[in-house]
């Protein structure tokens, strides 16, 4: 498909409406991003990052749902993106360091291997699986509580403004979301609990 046959998807009434939703939720959008990212200068750049992935998927965009919750919700995928892209994995450093004592020579000193070992990284495969499958089961309103509150490290009063509601609604959501999440974690335990006791 052809950069014109794109264009015309979006007719003059899209933009006019994406504008007047951008607009109606300006500073509720920039605040997150300026919690999210720090300093006012990355903050531009999360929004304009945002409003651009928005602009793009505003096809997907469903009017019925809250446009501000839909916003919010790209511009914190486009953060964990953006740190991803800032934090490379690291190279592997030796284990070994070198340390020069009072008397001028250099010894070799060993220090212990920090990584997880064979059985830890299965554990926590595992039992990242097992979370991100009874998450999956919640209900969605809890479970985006729970995503922004434990993932995202947003406050209540955040997440409050991300999903349309007030920070007690929040906070009982995310108490009963923990409390299935819990329950569905125990229910299914047996196989860890058996395997790693």
């Amino acid at each position: 498909m052809s950069n014109s046959a794109t264009c015309t998807i979006r007719t003059e009434s899209d933009r006019r409406r994406f504008e007047e939703l951008v607009e109606a939720t300006r500073r509720q959008a920039w605040t997150m991003a300026k919690r999210l990212a720090g300093d006012s200068n990355d903050a531009d750049d999360l929004l304009q990052e945002t409003y651009a992935k928005a602009w793009r998927g505003f096809a997907s965009y469903s009017p019925e749902r809250p446009f501000a919750n839909w916003l919010l919700r790209i511009m914190q995928h486009a953060h964990l993106d953006s740190r991803r892209r800032a934090n490379p994995i690291r190279k592997a450093e030796s284990l070994n360091s070198m340390v020069s004592p009072s008397d001028g020579e250099v010894q070799e000193i060993q220090v212990a291997d920090p990584s997880a070992g064979p059985d830890e990284e299965l554990f926590r495969k595992q039992l990242r699986e097992e979370l991100d499958s009874c998450l999956d089961q919640l209900p969605k309103m809890y479970r985006d509580a729970i995503v922004m509150c434990d993932f995202d490290g947003l406050t209540y009063s955040e997440i409050a403004e991300a999903q349309g509601t007030t920070v007690g609604t929040v906070r009982s959501r995310i108490h009963r979301g923990r409390k299935l999440l819990r329950e569905l974690l125990l229910a299914r335990s047996g196989g860890f609990s058996k395997m790693y006791a």
